[in-house]
């Protein structure tokens, strides 16, 4: 039987790990750190990925336990909408109740490791799968280069409440935004951006506190009830984009292929594609043919999406000039 070694159990490691054919392949996934993120930040669960899902038999769950948005608006400082999203036909999950869900169908034959791996090239197995994130080691030493900042901080969190309105929106104000939306658990999700480093959970919120002092009232009433146990700091990473995803016997999925800014909310849904064409791929033709249907597949779609959320913050980053002619035209 071939083996396969996935690095990395997060959204794009364990969905692989679902994904493949128990009775064709020997699967170890190795994870430094075991186990779901304390905080419920959200996901936003597109149709493309949607259908990954129920790929791994999670249709109907996904369904059952999302927060089904198809609105939602971007929104000016004069509290007026300067774009509006209608049909949009998303589900909203919190990060560990998608984790926990995709490791319930991981099959029970998959080794599992916890492990820091240091050298990716001692890693045994006739495949290793990179799904090591953004600061990925098998694409820093195989591929030699590395995701790069983009200058901007993501500052994301959980309020245990329920959210004010059913609807996503986000507000732009100068060269910063701030996000609200519901969330699984009868919570509100919220997120902002910020173009330093704003250090820890804690000072972060005093960050945002000033650098948000004249947003709308929605977004000030969730400032008030932020707090630093429910909070998460990420400095906005973006890959560059690879000559291909398969070098040798290493394959790059997830963050670790296409690392992106947040903007479109699509970093974990096109994790989830390439974990589950990648299986299909692999289930199918077998190791050669696998990964390069996968890279047919996945290299340009993937790349599209990564471009078009940095241009998204780019485009919100431009400030309060650009932002009125989007709301004229839009």
């Amino acid at each position: 039987m071939e083996t396969i070694t996935i690095l990395g159990g997060g959204v794009a490691g364990l969905a692989l790990a679902a994904a493949l054919d128990p009775k064709r392949w020997q699967v170890t996934l190795i994870e430094q750190r075991p186990g779901v993120p304390e905080v419920g930040t959200a996901f936003g669960i597109w149709p493309v990925a949607q259908r990954a899902l129920a790929y791994l038999g999670l249709g109907d769950w996904v369904a059952r336990e999302g927060i089904s948005v198809d609105s939602g608006a971007i929104i000016g400082p004069d509290n007026e909408p300067i774009v509006r999203m209608r049909n949009v036909d998303i589900q909203l999950l919190a990060r560990p109740v998608l984790l926990r869900a995709l490791d319930g169908v991981v099959p029970a034959t998959v080794q599992r490791v916890a492990q820091r791996v240091e050298n990716p090239r001692e890693l045994s197995g006739d495949l290793v799968v990179a799904a090591d994130g953004a600061r990925s080691r098998v694409r820093a030493s195989v591929w030699g280069d590395t995701a790069r900042s983009m200058g901007t901080w993501a500052v994301r969190g959980v309020l245990p409440r329920p959210a004010e309105s059913p609807e996503m929106g986000e507000y732009w104000a100068g060269h910063v935004l701030f996000g609200i939306s519901p969330n699984t658990g009868s919570t509100t999700n919220w997120y902002a951006t910020v173009r330093r480093d704003p250090g820890p959970p804690a000072a972060a919120i005093e960050v945002l506190r000033d650098t948000h002092r004249g947003f709308p009232e929605p977004v000030q009433r969730v400032l008030a009830e932020m707090v630093p146990e429910r909070t998460l700091v990420n400095e906005i990473l973006v890959s560059p984009v690879p000559k291909g995803l398969v070098r040798d016997r290493y394959v790059l999925i997830g963050d670790a292929a296409h690392a992106m800014s947040p903007s479109l909310g699509r970093g974990a849904c096109e994790a989830l594609v390439d974990a589950v064409t990648l299986g299909h791929e692999l289930n199918r033709r077998g190791l050669d043919g696998g990964v390069r249907a996968y890279q047919r597949q996945r290299l340009l779609p993937a790349q599209g999406v990564r471009l078009a959320a940095s241009a998204a913050l780019r485009l919100q980053e431009a400030g309060p000039k650009v932002h009125r002619v989007l709301a004229a035209v839009g």
